[in-house]
């Protein structure tokens, strides 16, 4: 654990030899420098996403940023954009018009939810108690959870990735030479890292259909 990217003190990836005795001896243990001991440290990260886990739990509007998934969304596509350039267009013509389309639209969306949803937070806090009744922001905040927490689940493939069936986002899935690293649009990258062409347009237009589903179930209709 370490507070930079520059170095880290203990160097094992869930090991099976993880035990108190290895952590002491080898991971770093109760030696103190500017940052802490190893069990200083680990501690500081349990109290950490306990209190983001509590935070999740107990905002009335659930504090999710489908934002920077519009950005992360345009940075995949670009990937893609750039490993396609290489391919002869007298092999396979790629269209991935539509799918930048459906990330626009998704991005868009997400800014005009988020808008929303931060104009209702601050209605939330002047209210006194603004949830116990069948009250309009009670229904707001309630289509404000809705799309913030539910819309993931709108990237699901119906029958999966090629070959692999029990991963089901389009978005994001081990890479399938990766191990457990992930890999962005699993299926599309898939396809086109084994020449398959015809299978990666498939794959295209699967993630645009379903980034549209998403985009669509963003949008805030006026009450």
């Amino acid at each position: 654990f370490s507070y930079s990217n520059s170095k880290a003190h203990y160097g094992q990836y869930h090991s099976i030899y993880d035990s108190f005795a290895w952590m002491d001896k080898f991971g770093g243990g109760d030696s103190l420098d500017a940052e802490g001991s190893s069990f200083e440290l680990m501690a500081f990260a349990a109290k950490l996403w306990g209190l983001l886990a509590l935070r999740l739990a107990d905002s009335p509007i659930v504090p999710l940023d489908h934002v920077s998934q519009g950005r992360a969304l345009t940075r995949y596509a670009e990937h893609v954009k750039e490993e396609i350039a290489n391919i002869d267009k007298t092999t396979f013509d790629f269209a991935m018009e539509g799918l930048f389309e459906a990330i626009d639209s998704y991005a868009k969306n997400a800014a005009q939810l988020q808008l929303y949803c931060s104009k209702e937070s601050a209605e939330l806090a002047k209210s006194k108690s603004p949830l116990d009744s069948a009250s309009e922001l009670k229904e707001q905040v309630e289509i404000c959870n809705e799309k913030l927490g539910l819309t993931e689940r709108f990237f699901l493939l119906d029958d999966g990735l090629p070959g692999r069936p029990w991963f089901r986002h389009c978005l994001q899935a081990p890479g399938l030479d990766l191990g457990y690293a992930a890999e962005s649009f699993p299926g599309i990258q898939q396809a086109l890292d084994e020449s398959r062409y015809v299978l990666a347009q498939d794959q295209i237009d699967k993630a645009t259909e379903r980034i549209a589903a998403a985009a669509e179930n963003l949008v805030v209709e006026p009450l």
